[in-house]
């Protein structure tokens, strides 16, 4: 399977929404953002088919999309439930967030939780594993050697942990777990460039906190 990520900038706070296609026209969504009209383009120009909607954790600068996707394509989407809470208060928290535009929430058809660390989506073999910290419900996903982080590590360090669900004690932890993988892994996070993840790895020590 070639497999082809296409990263698409969205909202005000520059979240990374990731369209991942294959050769057999297939595709997978990983946090979609906001722009459903765009997400659906950048799918009609690669004439793929999505499959399935994935996402890192639920905070409301990535999970904007994710109802409209689902019904456009009516397609699944997969959440660890320990951020559940989370997503049903979402427009709570949009203030924080400095929106006042409120998102439709849309319910977790899979809870991670409940499914094996291995999951198969057509000729797709995603790999998910827990990193909480910056929620509680936080995962990564691998793909070939695709390394999806949502908001636990990017580029220029680990995320946040002053945002709802988040802990430095259980973020450090998963930043200990990453830095078992390989590092010539492709690094996708939930804000910045693509990177590799052994040049992200020197800034793990660098927890933020505002």
């Amino acid at each position: 399977m070639s497999l082809r990520v296409e990263q698409f900038v969205n909202g005000k706070w520059r979240q990374n929404c990731f369209v991942l296609s294959n050769d057999a026209g297939e595709a997978l969504i990983v946090d979609p953002g906001s722009d459903v009209e765009k997400i659906v383009t950048l799918l009609q120009e690669h004439g793929a088919c999505p499959l399935a909607i994935l996402n890192t954790h639920a905070h409301y600068d990535h999970i904007g999309a994710v109802s409209g996707l689902m019904l456009k394509f009516d397609i699944p989407f997969y959440l660890n439930g320990e951020d559940g809470e989370l997503l049903r208060r979402a427009n709570l928290y949009k203030l924080i967030f400095d929106s006042r535009e409120a998102v439709t929430v849309p319910d977790i058809t899979h809870d991670l939780r409940e499914l094996p660390a291995s999951l198969k989506f057509g000729s797709f073999e995603v790999g998910w594993f827990a990193t909480p910290g910056h929620t509680a419900g936080s995962v990564c996903f691998t793909v070939d050697q695709a390394l999806f982080t949502g908001d636990t590590l990017m580029p220029n360090g680990p995320g946040r942990t002053d945002l709802p669900g988040g802990n430095p004690e259980d973020l450090q932890d998963s930043l200990e777990r990453l830095k078992a993988l390989p590092a010539d892994l492709h690094l996708y996070a939930g804000h910045g460039p693509a990177a590799r993840l052994g040049d992200a790895l020197p800034y793990c020590e660098r927890l933020q906190s505002a």
